[in-house]
């Protein structure tokens, strides 16, 4: 469950990150599409302008060159017709002063600059009058912007245009179209003086890009597509996950069954190599004292009985082995066992050894007889396994005085038989590792003895464990169930 929770969590991370970054593109390409067509549309408003203000100083030069009189000035209807933006055209002589002030200052401003000047400008109407000095006579042209512009070739539209239009002079300003004002991320500005000398007018264009004009629409189409393309993301490796899984268990399963069989065979060599052992020296014991003149009866016939012993024990081995493979649990075999005669008898056992290695055995036992659950040759695998571990640790470390202590407690309905010895201990590294299967530090071992005997603890319902004591030396403690001696 956690992993599907972390699953989904990743996913929706990632979805919400291709989103994010997917609706960020689009957003920038469409401010620097919408920013382009602004920056296309000013410069033609621009152009557009900058023509009318052209031929507003060409018609004035025209004037200023043919000089026409009063009369032919009002007979020129032809030039009003096409220039719509010509209110009324006026000429006075040179040498007569202007009945308005104002024109007065421009015509000597005219004078002196030696071109046409602006005049009663009257902005905010999109009016004003463009004088220029000549002689013999002055003329002056009363213009209207309003009708200067073609509304057919204007790139923004007169009314409901987003983009406000504004021609400034001075302190005055003419909005040619009004735009629209809300709250919105982005702003665009245009700002350029026109090339005119005689109007130098400023065209300012701005237009604030709302909420509403970004691309909603192409990002929540991405956003379902990102969900999409995650979703199938997931499934596919979710997919590869479960094959591998299903591969690798059965590649375990594999393993596991070779290794149990590879694990079998070589316990079944682990445990009969004792007995086997054992029966060969006592056969060639008894052949040698029978071969004796007279020969030695009593000895040979104890050790023919130990060699009938050992054969039992290996033909109890093949049986539990004949069981296992016929799948029948070790739990099912467990009976009520005496540990006190199963630890005799494995100490009868290595005796030979203890001798040969100058190892001295000190039993704490219970005086009565200890009764367990248990199956009498796995708990004999068990114990044997436990003392010759031991025998070969104090064997390698050559110790002034090797010991072994045995010592059985029993509390709460349990049994604890501890294995303990003052040989060197088990290296800290190595505790958690004593019981893997092919886990040695002996040249000699196959590192399956203590394997095979946690394995078998746990069958008969008790464990096995192992530590160092504090005062040197390594401990195995078998627990085992103690069998109630009423009930039993």
């Amino acid at each position: 469950m956690k992993s599907r929770h972390r699953t989904f969590l990743y996913g929706l991370l990632i979805w919400l990150g291709l989103s994010l970054a997917g609706a960020i593109v689009l957003t920038r390409a469409e401010l620097a599409r919408q920013q382009e067509a602004f920056t296309v549309q000013s410069n033609i408003a621009y152009r557009l302008l900058g023509q009318r203000l052209a031929q507003h100083d060409a018609i004035l030069q025209m004037l200023a060159l043919l000089q026409p009189p009063v009369q032919r000035i009002e007979r020129l209807g032809t030039l009003k017709a096409m220039f719509p933006q010509i209110m009324a055209i006026y000429r006075e002589e040179s040498d007569v002063a202007w009945a308005n002030p104002q024109w007065q200052q421009a015509q000597l401003q005219s004078l002196k600059a030696e071109r046409a000047v602006l005049t009663d400008v009257q902005l905010a109407q999109g009016r004003y009058v463009l004088l220029v000095a000549a002689h013999p006579a002055s003329f002056a042209v009363l213009l209207d912007l309003n009708a200067a512009i073609a509304w057919d070739e204007w790139p923004f539209r007169r009314d409901g245009s987003p983009v406000r239009v504004v021609l400034e002079w001075q302190d005055q300003q003419w909005v040619i179209s009004p735009g629209l004002e809300h709250a919105g991320p982005v702003v665009f500005q245009s700002g350029k003086t026109m090339t005119s000398t005689s109007q130098p007018f400023q065209l300012h264009t701005r237009r604030v890009v709302g909420y509403a004009d970004l691309p909603w629409g192409q990002a929540a189409l991405f956003a379902l597509a990102s969900a999409l393309l995650v979703a199938l993301v997931i499934y596919v490796r979710k997919q590869r996950e479960q094959t591998l899984r299903a591969q690798e268990l059965l590649r375990i399963g594999q393993v596991g069954r070779l290794n149990a069989l590879g694990e079998m065979a070589a316990g079944l060599a682990h445990e009969l190599n004792q007995p086997l052992t054992s029966v060969l020296a006592n056969t060639q014991a008894s052949l040698r004292l029978l071969q004796d003149d007279p020969p030695d009866l009593e000895p040979a016939r104890e050790a023919m009985a130990h060699s009938v012993e050992q054969i039992k024990r290996a033909a109890s081995v093949l049986t539990r082995l004949r069981h296992s493979l016929c799948e029948s649990g070790l739990a099912e075999q467990c009976c009520p066992v005496s540990l006190t005669r199963v630890l005799g008898e494995a100490v009868h056992l290595l005796m030979p050894e203890l001798e040969r290695h100058g190892i001295t055995l000190e039993k704490r036992l219970p005086s009565h007889d200890v009764v367990v659950v248990g199956e009498p040759v796995a708990l004999g695998q068990i114990i044997h396994n436990l003392l010759n571990n031991a025998v070969s640790a104090l064997g390698v470390a050559q110790i002034s005085n090797p010991r072994i202590w045995l010592e059985v407690l029993q509390r709460q309905g349990r049994v604890e038989l501890t294995v303990r010895d003052n040989g060197p201990g088990i290296v800290p590294q190595h505790l958690d590792r004593v019981f893997e299967p092919f886990f040695t530090t002996r040249s000699d071992g196959l590192g399956l003895g203590l394997s095979l005997s946690e394995s078998l603890a746990q069958a008969m319902g008790g464990g096995l464990k192992a530590f160092n004591d504090p005062m040197g030396g390594a401990v195995f403690a078998l627990e085992l169930q103690l069998v109630d001696e009423e009930a039993s």
